[in-house]
């Protein structure tokens, strides 16, 4: 097994082991009326799953410190060799919160995320074509995501639609680069990160 495939095993236990050990301990579970239904829709710029991000995240826990983002990404020609359908999911932790006063709030936030790549033609693949040896290449249309960030929250009157917004911004980096890092004395721990910015629209105040 190669490393990189071994990174993206860890990386799936991590994210289940995440979202069970927090969602699920000490009674935390919240009953959901309607579970389909987001708690809030998410809209990313960049962050290696696309250019372009819109998803929908759920509170998974009653301390709200957990939450789970499923989301679609695109990236254009202009933003990589060829059009890239990203499909995701995250799991966030917010293990800090600070109370700037009744209405504002900052979110320290960290998570872990797997990522499948649809992009148009042929170089992306989830086993290793039979024209390769063995161990030549990593499957490369999964991705495992690392993310650390923070995010400010404005809470909005019960008279709007929405009733909270969070802006963010986050660096991240997935397995791919990290095997860079490992494997080239040319790229430095600096070329792994990327900056993306986003913005949580909830639906409801919970």
């Amino acid at each position: 097994m190669s490393t990189s495939v071994m990174l993206k095993s860890l990386l799936i236990g991590a994210i289940m082991l995440l979202i069970s050990g927090l969602a699920y301990s000490q009674d935390t579970i919240i009953r959901y009326k309607k579970p389909i239904v987001p708690d809030y829709l998410n809209f990313q710029y960049a962050g290696n799953v696309g250019a372009y991000v819109m998803g929908a995240g759920y509170v998974m826990n009653r301390k709200k410190n957990l939450e789970m983002v499923i989301s679609y990404g695109l990236s254009l020609p202009h933003h990589a060799a060829r059009r890239i359908h990203n499909i995701s999911l995250k799991a966030v932790f917010l293990p800090v919160t600070f109370n700037l006063n009744k209405e504002w709030f900052l979110l320290l936030k960290t998570s872990l995320g797997l990522s499948r790549q649809f992009p148009e033609g042929s170089n992306t693949f989830t086993r290793l074509p039979k024209t390769f040896p063995d161990g030549y290449y990593a499957p490369n249309a999964y991705r495992g995501h690392l993310n650390l960030g923070a995010k400010i929250r404005k809470k909005l009157d019960e008279r709007f639609f929405f009733k909270a917004i969070d802006f963010y911004a986050e660096t991240t980096t997935n397995d791919q680069y990290v095997m860079y890092l490992i494997n080239s004395h040319h790229v430095g721990i600096n070329d792994i990160f990327s900056l993306s910015l986003g913005i949580n629209l909830y639906l409801y105040n919970k």
